[in-house]
């Protein structure tokens, strides 16, 4: 036999390489594991020569596994599946999900759930098919830098094939969670029957050979039996010491030391009337098996309540003596649980099933497979017979510890599936615990949905107090724009340094600014801190500024224009500002004071030859630059869209799938962009309502804050900020592909080292606009604390700092910039208008 693989444990993040520990064939004769499989199912492939390749091998008792598209033709289908019922043991039919080494853990796991749906409804329809659901194999094709696949698991996955394009050198790995993954193997042709095929020497790990269906066609269909017969015999039968072991993909782990092992949970069930008394006899059953070494747990039966599941805390050091949680959920979401599940833990809901697939469900409920025993003539024979080798949860009813007799029983065949060398017993929750996916962007996933209770609630209306606060805040904001608009232009400064002898203006402002500037003129009239004539003298001087300049044939507002200087700027064009730009004009549009006076501006610009293929691009010396990986796509595809231009988002992942996956798929599109701060996601809310995309993003980002207030007593509340210091301007936000809670910085410049542990601590900062743009968003208390200290620390003669140093704790007080002052008077604004 080959080598034992004699390893204990085996690393998490980076597979055992077996390869390399083995180093050469054991002495004498050995057993050389063989896969052959066979895949290239396309619907063009002739279905008569499939068969009688098939049946030729079964004749000569070579296993062949199958790997086909879930969505199987239907001619492939009734070939496979008549081949399945003539020769059990010999074929195994196993589907093919191309993607799964580039999916995080959640997506593959949703992913082999489906996949095995699919297979099973082509293959046997409404049938039952023991054959398929518990061969726990999946495919997928070979790429560089496969992620683990560690979401496998939830759905009974033990072990994954990688299918070379072309031949590749064998590479077994394990993982500690138990699955085995075979990457690489030989592609082989069929050839005449007469010639020999070049099959590799003894090697320490298996033999996996590659036939394509679709290779079939080459040979003439007189000879194609023959072929196949004479390349099965090559197989079986090749020279030298050792001797072939053919298998089936799913009998990797059983003919070689893999050490495999599978859970096996023990969970008592009670009906709904269950008495203290029928509680009190399970939990004192509990505590003999928990001597004799099996951990049970117990709860409601919920299998005969088809909308109920459990509710599974997966807090690390989350443990209960009590019954299991029961969770109710529609068909389409899973409900929020009560408060005090929540306070526990983050969860996930999981239901016990019989005949149907393991694996994670589009509802998020993680769907086991269970093994009932309600009556006692279940225990009357070792259960191993109905339970195979996989993992699952045996069910077994309270009423069957009410008696002695049966008590014994049970413990006795317990013991015997103890003895077989592969079950390890659980309780149901850690049976659970074992096999949910976890990752990045899970836990983002349900930080998110455990805090949904607490923040569901948006402002109300606002006590006189209050009111008298805000618009004491507006005034000071306001300052800003008093001070330091230029007289001349009717522009403001981006920012402002007024310290005692060192004051300096930046006097060039970007789209975002002018636009920023227009929302602060709305604010402070409907505010009432200026007059309606002088907010429409306003409007109307900085409008001919936006006139734009022509470059490259198109006329479009200017990147940059000075503040100090008539219609003076240079000839760039930035997607996202343009974005924030025409969010304000738009506003302003239909705004009662100055109704209509932006859209003949707007007319004039060329903005559909700066869209391509529904992507917004950036001007930059005369070269088209994509804005859609930032966080500001989705805000300016809402502000093209108000004027008729048709922009599509990064965030708009959400149709054609469930709610729970089509989060996890914003939350994945989110990290891929960068660092997820309040602006502009709040801003959306302000200006043109929340989105459902924005609307769950801002969830997310508050929950974790929530959190981190809760768990370190730190406030935090990122968004995008001008910094009285070098590099000058942060981008600050939640990293959501990042484990835990981090609070990442970038700048424009993009350097690695804006983005280390030690700029983020002598940078990260509490983002003033971003507390009034919580507290315009979100009623919860953690709002009040943002704003009174933002209040406390950050207010200037003229405005508001930009922000408070998280390090330091305090703020510039000689230091203000116009998107500052901006945002808040919007937010208050907005506050303020709720009526009484």
């Amino acid at each position: 036999m080959i080598a034992r693989r004699s390893f204990l444990k085996w690393g998490t993040a980076t597979p055992l390489i077996l390869s390399q520990l083995i180093g050469g064939a054991a002495a004498g004769a050995t057993a050389q594991n063989t896969l052959v499989v066979l895949d290239g199912f396309a619907p063009s492939i002739d279905h008569a020569r499939m068969a009688i390749v098939l049946d030729a091998f079964a004749r000569k008792g070579l296993p062949v596994t199958c790997v086909v598209d879930p969505e199987l033709h239907e001619e492939a289908s009734t070939v496979l599946k008549t081949r399945l019922e003539q020769f059990p043991g010999l074929i195994q039919v196993v589907p093919l999900v191309k993607e799964l080494g580039s999916m995080t853990p959640y997506f593959q796991a949703r992913a082999a759930y489906e996949a095995q749906r699919a297979l099973k409804n082509a293959l046997w329809k409404a049938e039952d098919a023991p054959s398929v659901v518990s061969n726990q194999t999946i495919a997928c094709d070979m790429r560089d830098r496969p992620l683990a696949p560690s979401g496998v698991r939830a759905a009974g996955i033990r072990n994954v094939l990688m299918r070379p394009h072309a031949s590749s050198p064998v590479r077994p790995e394990a993982w500690e969670d138990g699955v085995v993954r075979i990457l690489g193997g030989q592609r082989i042709k069929l050839l005449p029957a007469h010639k020999p095929y070049s099959f590799p020497q003894l090697q320490a790990v298996e033999r996996v050979y590659y036939l394509s269906a679709q290779d079939f066609l080459t040979l003439p269909l007189a000879s194609l039996e023959s072929a196949a017969t004479a390349f099965a015999s090559q197989v079986l039968n090749q020279p030298g010491d050792d001797w072939v072991s053919p298998i089936l993909a799913s009998d990797i782990q059983f003919r070689d030391a893999y050490s495999y092992k599978r859970n096996l949970g023990l969970h008592f069930v009670l009906k709904p009337k269950a008495t203290d008394q029928d509680r009190k006899a399970v939990m004192a059953f509990q505590q003999e098996l928990a001597a004799d070494g099996k951990p049970s747990s117990f709860g409601l039966d919920t299998t005969l309540e088809p909308i109920s599941c459990y509710w599974i805390s997966l807090k690390e050091d989350h443990s209960s003596r009590g019954p299991v949680d029961v969770l109710k959920h529609s068909q389409q979401t899973l409900a929020s649980p009560s408060r005090s599940i929540l306070n526990a833990a983050y969860g996930v809901g999981a239901r016990l099933v019989t005949g149907a697939e393991a694996g994670l469900t589009p509802q998020n409920i993680l769907s086991l497979p269970a093994v009932p025993i309600r009556e006692a003539t279940a225990l009357s024979e070792p259960l191993t017979t109905a339970l195979g080798t996989r993992d699952c949860v045996l069910m077994i009813s309270a009423e069957l510890v009410q008696q002695k007799a049966h008590r014994a029983l049970l413990k006795n065949a317990l013991r015997t599936i103890g003895d077989d060398g592969i079950s390890h017993f659980v309780a149901f929750p850690d049976y659970v615990r074992k096999l949910v996916p976890t990752g990045p962007y899970i836990t983002h996933f349900r930080r998110t949905q455990a805090f949904k209770p607490q923040i569901s609630e948006t402002p109300g209306h606002q006590s006189g107090e209050a009111r008298a606060q805000l618009l004491a805040d507006a005034k000071v904001a306001w300052s800003y724009f008093e001070k330091w608009t230029n007289p001349k232009t009717g522009l403001c400064p981006a920012t402002v340094n007024f310290a005692p002898g060192h004051q300096r203006l930046h006097e060039s402002v970007t789209m975002w600014d002018v636009g920023s500037h227009i929302f602060a003129l709305m604010a402070a009239v409907d505010l009432e801190l200026i007059s309606p004539k002088k907010f429409q003298n306003s409007i109307g001087r900085i409008l001919p500024h936006l006139a734009g300049r022509r470059s490259q044939g198109r006329l479009l507002p200017q990147g940059w224009i000075a503040t100090d200087k008539f219609k003076w700027g240079n000839r760039n064009f930035d997607g996202c500002d343009a974005g924030r730009l025409l969010s304000a004009l738009y506003n302003l549009d239909i705004h009662p004071l100055v109704k209509d006076r932006a859209a003949p501006t707007v007319a004039t610009w060329d903005l559909r030859d700066v869209v391509k293929d529904g992507i917004v691009y950036s001007v930059e010396d005369g070269q088209l630059e994509t804005t859609f990986r930032s966080h500001c796509a989705h805000y300016a595809a809402w502000a093209f869209r108000t004027w008729g231009i048709e922009v599509a988002s990064p965030y708009e992942v959400l149709q054609g799938r469930s709610l729970p996956d089509g989060q996890m798929a914003l939350l994945e599109v989110c990290g891929h962009i960068g660092p997820l701060g309040a602006e502009p996601l709040l801003m959306e809310g302000l200006e043109f309502g929340m989105s459902p995309e924005s609307a769950y993003l801002a969830d997310a980002l508050f929950a974790a804050q929530i959190e981190e207030y809760v768990e370190t007593g730190q406030l935090v509340s990122v968004s995008e900020t001008p910094i009285n210091s070098p590099p000058w301007f942060l981008y600050q936000g939640l990293q959501f592909d990042a484990p835990g809670r981090v609070w990442a910085t970038d700048t424009v410049a993009g350097l690695k080292a804006h983005r280390t542990q030690a700029f983020r601590d002598r940078h990260l900062s509490i983002s003033s606009k971003s507390a009034y743009l919580w507290a315009s968003h979100k009623d919860h208390p953690l709002c009040d604390k943002l704003l009174s200290l933002v209040r406390n620390e950050a207010k200037t003669p003229y405005g508001f700092a930009p922000s408070i140093n998280k390090r330091t704790g305090s703020a510039s007080r000689t230091y203000s910039d116009i998107n500052t002052n901006a945002v808040i008077l919007q937010a208050i604004a907005a506050m303020l208008r709720i009526e009484a």
